[in-house]
């Protein structure tokens, strides 16, 4: 993930609407892209794709499907990318594509909008783990279009760094786990946020900048994820890898 490619991505926002950008050079989901150059003649799921950023960063030998409630962003996916993108307008809870379809889903920043409206509408079942209904639905459905070895590439942000209504890590585990034997999971960025008002004392901003005039943005970009090894640990965000 180079600096060219940071260009290229941040060009795709300005077609839309550049307010919609991430908001963060080293965001997680330049990781989740970073992933994508080996992957060929696959049929692919975003779940929650928006106007299609993400899905359009595929090689143009596998078939993309942006999924998403929103059809509006749905047709500003079209105009923008030139039919590379397939659309499906549905929800995530109730994906309208066959049992065992697709070669890999990717859900970026979509789990803790399900989280949320689960939040909104009380739909929590207060265990030792809180079970989200939405979040659940979404796994389900995930797994189920999902061939034999498929993989679903996951990103979310940590409560632990917004300290809000994202998803922690024993949430994220308990929801993974039930659906995927399977996965692995790591910590994106573990630079500490000293101050949350004041940016210049936010390391997880600062460091991954420096680092990059030094080493380069895509050595940085890989050295910023760390394995979960059982431990809850502060990061920015989480990546899962999980196979059916």
């Amino acid at each position: 993930m180079t600096g060219k490619d940071l260009e290229r991505i941040k060009k795709k926002f300005d077609i839309v609407n550049s307010k919609l950008y991430w908001g963060d050079d080293f965001d997680v989901r330049f990781y989740l892209i970073s992933r994508f150059s080996k992957i060929k003649n696959k049929t692919i799921l975003d779940v929650g794709g928006g106007f299609g950023v993400i899905c359009s960063e595929f090689d143009k030998s596998n078939f993309c499907i942006n999924l998403d409630y929103s059809q509006k962003d749905l047709v500003n996916c079209r105009k923008s990318f030139n039919n590379l993108v397939n659309e499906l307008n549905c929800s995530m809870t109730d994906i309208a594509l066959k049992d065992n379809s697709v070669d890999y889903v990717i859900c970026a920043h979509v789990l803790e909008v399900a989280k949320l409206i689960d939040i909104e509408n009380e739909k929590i079942i207060q265990n030792k783990i809180k079970k989200f209904l939405t979040v659940d639905k979404v796994m389900r459905e995930i797994q189920r279009v999902l061939k034999h070895d498929g993989i679903l590439l996951l990103t979310t942000p940590n409560n632990a760094y917004y300290q809000s209504t994202k998803l922690t890590y024993n949430e994220l585990k308990f929801h993974t786990s039930k659906y995927f034997k399977n996965f692995s999971l790591y910590f994106y960025n573990i630079f500490p946020r000293l101050n949350s008002k004041n940016r210049k004392l936010n390391m997880a901003n600062v460091v991954p900048k420096i680092m990059a005039k030094i080493i380069g943005r895509e050595k940085i970009i890989q050295s910023l994820i760390h394995k979960d090894n059982g431990i809850d640990r502060y990061s920015v965000s989480f990546f899962i890898e999980a196979k059916k």
